[in-house]
């Protein structure tokens, strides 16, 4: 049985997107690399929310997840899915339990209201938020005002990388295991 895991980036004033949800500030953090590559071959499943499935096209040609089994939550997307991609309405319980049954890792890519909604049932394992040094000012939290949910992280590692870029690696259900000393 594989981990639900939560990957996403924010501002250094903890923003996911700017005010119209757009993550152009972004750009220049892409060249720096973070381990994506070692990140995504843990990964069987993506679950993406819908407006984060919209926004895909406008930020590269290319499917992002080739080989990966990928769910869209939500109605009403808009534009065609992916090969192998499928859209999910079941609610985010019932896709908890799917998930649940999978093999290999889930991730669930975002953004903050899809997060959110995972974090509320206690279903993420881990939760990984790379925090980039740019400060937008206002947009769209990285995580809206939500329940706090029964399960609070503990940080498991820190990772620094260039051009200021820092990884901060938490996991749920690690109490009496040991955390980082920092």
């Amino acid at each position: 049985m594989g981990q639900i895991r939560g990957m996403i980036a924010c501002t250094l004033d903890g923003f996911a997107a700017d005010t119209e949800g757009g993550v152009g500030w972004l750009m220049p953090w892409h060249e720096v690399d973070y381990g994506y590559s070692d990140f995504a071959a843990q990964i069987g499943t993506v679950v993406l929310g819908r407006k984060t499935f919209q926004q895909l096209g406008s930020l590269s040609a290319d499917w992002p997840y080739p080989g990966k089994r990928a769910i869209v939550v939500g109605k009403g997307l808009g534009a065609p899915l992916a090969a192998g991609a499928e859209t999910w309405s079941g609610g985010i319980p019932a896709l908890v339990d799917e998930l649940r049954a999978e093999p290999s890792d889930s991730w669930v890519v975002g953004g903050p209201m899809l997060q959110s909604a995972f974090l509320e049932l206690d279903a993420l394992d881990r939760l990984e938020v790379a925090i980039v040094p740019h400060l937008l000012g206002r947009g769209i939290r990285l995580f809206p005002e939500m329940r706090a949910p029964g399960r609070q992280p503990e940080l498991a590692g820190v990772r620094q990388f260039a051009k200021g870029l820092v990884i901060l690696d938490y996991r749920f259900g690690l109490s009496g295991r040991g955390g980082v000393a920092l």
